[in-house]
């Protein structure tokens, strides 16, 4: 049966989380974790929670989900340590560099591939298992039968996320936070810019979901096997976490849970299955001050739920008693078992004991994470033992037992030393340029022009495309609704002679290697220190774009077998997301940011201020981009360190122009922006 995964914000909230049924549980460290403002857990606080977790079978998962940068991977690889010190079932990690630190310290502590990798098909998924991934944490933009078909198409185990917020921006691809206010969501501080009013039109807060909930899908998802059901909320107060773990146990039971309750404790205008039923008109929503009173009323008589301890775990007992011998008591939960003695039973003055007496009395397990299974006595003829003594036998064979259990769920782990990055490290050539194109005419012009490699959409490239060689077929972003159909595609295009290809996520990459294609890695793979890079020399990529999200001065320190390159001009991505904030519904599929004469669309939304900001379809997806142009054509010797620098083209009419200016070190003019690159991001 699949397990319920509950969130932890810090230790205060393990009770919610255990007295309501919850199967595992997921925390942070006050170090790399995706909500660095949540409490969080010191070293001592996670021994704490492993102790009360394994005595009761519950497994405990520890996020160091951030991405690291190269000057924090020593005390990246202390953590790991200090996890693994604890006894936790397993890291939650997004970084691949840091799984691979990961796997160097502790080899055999299972790593689980975070929502923020990005993994919404199920080439993503097969490429998390061959990087040593146990588990994959996929995408909550997918549909129940996207989910499905993922599930019968892989071999790890499967995590998916069934109550809480929903990021609008497929996970792993947000920047807003960071390009807007220097605050990474990758890195654990997002600002939450969505939850502000955008506008498209009279709409308003348009990037802003309500919270999702599959409670009452829970029993699809464990009938085509997901592994884990995870509760979304590490911020949230105790009562919620009770709350939603309380209807998600019921829910797997076949009870009977308080929806009105659920829905009550937190939301934002309601509760939306939108993603999971591919209906996505009716999911927006902001928290009202009408939502804010329902919260303040559904915490009446939430603590009771998690007041008593929730019996979890089936004990078969077996009691002797027999003249002149110390009274002995034995329990087993399968393989696990323990015994005691207690006092030397009398004979009865009175009435003596029976065996369905003792049964009774051995029974009582209430307030304990036990409950009675088969209870048996063998009492000899005449005897007594005094209610106080069986009482006593029966608190020290649960004792034994809980301890037997915690070592039985108390993994042990042989830790190593990190060893630095082992490749001949890539030394930098001669800057040399690169773009990736949006239209049909950008595509025609970039060949004309002295690019080294030119980044196009597959789908406008065919037969016909002259000079295949120099293109890198970009594939549709998201491949979760289109697998099949991308990997067909991919085959026409290497029989027609392409023979390079673009990927932008680990289901890219599969796939383009696997269909034969020479892989080039782009900035959302969020490769962003030397572990990272190593891991990709590894997969067989021949360069790899970093991210954009370090400053120039972090992203030359990055060692690398393979050349790397920057992002150097563009609309920088800010989402990318499964439903159209213009729309308000699935994408249109009309993949264009210009009219049919070549005059831009106009799609945008705006801030509060008014500023515009470009919506751009990609056919199954959306993305908004940044207004001001990066431009770093000025800043020269910010790039020199690197092999190769990407000119991303959108709306631009004219490229020459841009590669003309950077050729030559020219200023620019105009509103720009210089991105992360020397102010960095928390």
């Amino acid at each position: 049966m699949s397990e319920i995964l509950a969130p932890l914000g810090g230790l205060s909230d393990l009770p919610a989380a255990l007295n309501t049924g919850a199967d595992a549980v997921y925390l942070g460290l006050s170090e790399f974790s995706a909500r660095k403002n949540a409490e969080n857990f010191s070293v001592e606080e996670l021994k704490t929670a492993c102790t009360e977790c394994h005595k009761r079978g519950v497994k405990v998962y520890a996020a160091l989900n951030t991405l690291v940068y190269d000057s924090e991977t020593e005390n990246f690889a202390e953590c790991v340590k200090s996890a693994a010190e604890c006894g936790v079932d397993g890291l939650i990690i997004q970084d691949l560099g840091a799984a691979e630190i990961a796997k160097r310290v502790c080899p055999k502590l299972p790593r689980h591939a975070s929502t923020q990798m990005t993994l919404n098909s199920a080439a993503g998924v097969n490429a998390a298992q061959q990087l040593g991934f146990c588990r994959a944490v996929i995408g909550r933009e997918l549909s129940f039968e996207q989910i499905k078909r993922i599930a019968e198409n892989t071999g790890i185990e499967l995590e998916v996320f069934v109550h809480g917020a929903l990021c609008v921006c497929i996970s792993g691809q947000c920047y807003m936070s960071s390009i807007f206010g220097g605050r990474s969501g990758s890195r654990g501080l997002c600002a939450q810019p969505c939850r502000l009013d955008f506008t498209c039109g009279d709409r308003h807060s348009v990037i802003s979901l309500k919270d999702s909930s599959l409670v009452p899908h829970l029993r699809e998802l464990d009938d085509i096997g997901i592994a884990s059901l995870k509760i979304e909320g590490r911020m949230k107060r105790p009562e919620y976490i009770a709350c939603a773990a309380d209807a998600c146990r019921k829910s797997m039971d076949g009870g009977k849970y308080d929806f009105e309750r659920l829905s009550g404790i937190f939301s934002r205008g309601g509760l939306t299955d939108g993603y999971f039923t591919g209906s996505m008109k009716d999911m927006q929503g902001t928290r009202s001050r009408e939502d804010v009173e329902n919260s303040a009323k559904a915490l009446n008589g939430i603590k009771a739920l998690y007041k008593a301890e929730f019996p979890r775990i089936l004990a078969d007992i077996r009691t002797i008693l027999k003249p002149g011998e110390p009274a002995f008591a034995a329990a087993s939960c399968g393989d696990i078992s323990a015994a005691v003695q207690g006092e030397v039973p009398q004979p009865a003055l009175n009435a003596p004991l029976t065996s369905e007496g003792v049964c009774s009395r051995m029974s009582k397990l209430g307030g304990t994470q036990f409950y009675a299974g088969e209870v048996t006595a063998e009492v000899g003829d005449g005897l007594n033992l005094p209610a106080s003594a069986l009482n006593s036998l029966r608190r020290e064979l649960v004792e034994q037992l809980s301890a037997a259990v915690l070592a039985k769920n108390t993994p042990d782990y042989s830790l190593r030393e990190l060893t630095p990055p082992l490749f001949e490290e890539h030394r930098a050539a001669p800057l040399k340029w690169r773009c990736e194109v949006y239209s049909a005419e950008q595509l025609r012009q970039a060949l004309e022009l002295p690019f080294e490699l030119i980044y196009a959409p597959m789908r406008l490239l065919g037969l016909s495309t002259p000079d295949k060689d120099r293109i890198a077929v970009i594939p549709p972003f998201v491949l979760s609704d289109c697998e099949d159909e991308v990997r067909e595609r991919l085959r026409e295009l290497r029989a027609a002679g392409f023979t390079r290809g673009m990927a932008q996520t680990l289901g890219h990459a599969l796939l383009l290697r696997e269909e034969g294609f020479i892989l080039h890695g782009g900035h959302r793979m969020n490769i962003i220190n030397s572990y990272a890079a190593g891991v990709c020399g590894d997969f067989g990529f021949e360069d790899i774009t970093l991210s954009f999200e370090g400053t120039a001065a972090q992203l030359a320190e990055i060692r690398s077998p393979i050349p790397r390159g920057v992002v150097a001009y563009g609309r920088l991505p800010l989402m990318i997301m499964r439903r159209c904030p213009v729309s308000g519904g699935k994408p249109c599929g009309r993949v264009r940011l210009f009219d049919d004469g070549g005059t831009p669309c106009g799609e945008c939304i705006a801030d509060r201020r008014g500023n515009k900001m470009p919506v751009l379809c990609g056919g199954n997806s959306v993305e908004i981009l940044n207004p001001d142009l990066l431009i770093m054509s000025d800043r020269s010797s910010a790039l020199e360190p690197f092999d190769f620098a990407v000119l991303k083209f959108t709306d631009e009419k004219e490229l020459k122009p841009v590669l003309d200016m950077y050729q030559n070190n020219g200023k620019p003019s105009g509103p720009l922006t210089r991105g992360l690159y020397f102010r960095g991001a928390e």
